[in-house]
């Protein structure tokens, strides 16, 4: 779930980020706006048609071009591999893609090849087949001794697991579901890491369930 090879490279990927949030006073709490409605970031422009639950194509979920910015990493530094999976009847699982995001090297970045994102989206037949299998995988961190901390965004349910091979947030929302990885997360204190992949998550809710639908 998690793919922590890899990750120890890419620990420096986060060091600008971390400098300009180690700055600023520490967060007793990350903002959790209000999701979906004006709180939420919305995409830059409307998802284009599609004839699955879930994009198969993760620039259309989170573009390796704004990435960079949003982790504090020098521009075009950071490419994208999409990978889809089959579906899984037994729990109710009609898609799954998952998209790994690494370094393409460069002053300033990662190394080439390490991973600096790890962002997984699955589509469910229904809204409590899509909890049940978040409920189950929260429950597998857990038994690796890795704390979760309840992280609503609005209306989709969300955990975060402070996991020093890289913190996880996982969220649940209607039929979808979204589990965050970032590497390592460099010198970021939980609670900055925490709203750092809150702030990734709600650019990538709104794609995934569109307002309206």
């Amino acid at each position: 779930m998690r793919g922590r090879c890899g990750r120890a490279a890419a620990a420096v990927a986060l060091v600008a980020l971390a400098a300009a949030c180690s700055s600023g006073p520490q967060l007793a709490t990350p903002p959790i706006p209000t999701f979906p409605g004006p709180g939420a970031a919305a995409p830059a422009s409307a998802p284009p048609s599609r004839s699955t639950l879930v994009p198969t194509d993760c620039n259309q979920i989170l573009s390796k071009d704004e990435l960079p910015n949003l982790l504090g990493l020098p521009l075009g530094t950071v490419d994208v591999r999409s990978l889809r999976d089959v579906p899984a009847p037994s729990v109710g699982r009609l898609e799954r893609v998952t998209c790994t995001y690494s370094s393409t090297g460069g002053p300033g970045a990662a190394p080439a090849g390490a991973q600096v994102l790890k962002l997984l989206t699955s589509g469910y037949n229904s809204p409590e087949a899509a909890l049940a299998q978040v409920a189950v995988n929260n429950q597998v961190l857990q038994g690796e001794g890795v704390t979760g901390v309840a992280t609503p965004i609005g209306a989709a349910q969300g955990t975060f697991f402070s996991d020093p091979d890289g913190p996880i947030l996982v969220v649940a929302y209607r039929q979808v579901t979204v589990s965050l990885t970032l590497t390592r997360g460099g010198n970021l204190s939980a609670d900055q890491q925490r709203s750092l992949l809150v702030d990734l998550a709600q650019r990538v809710l709104p794609v995934l369930v569109p307002t309206g639908s």
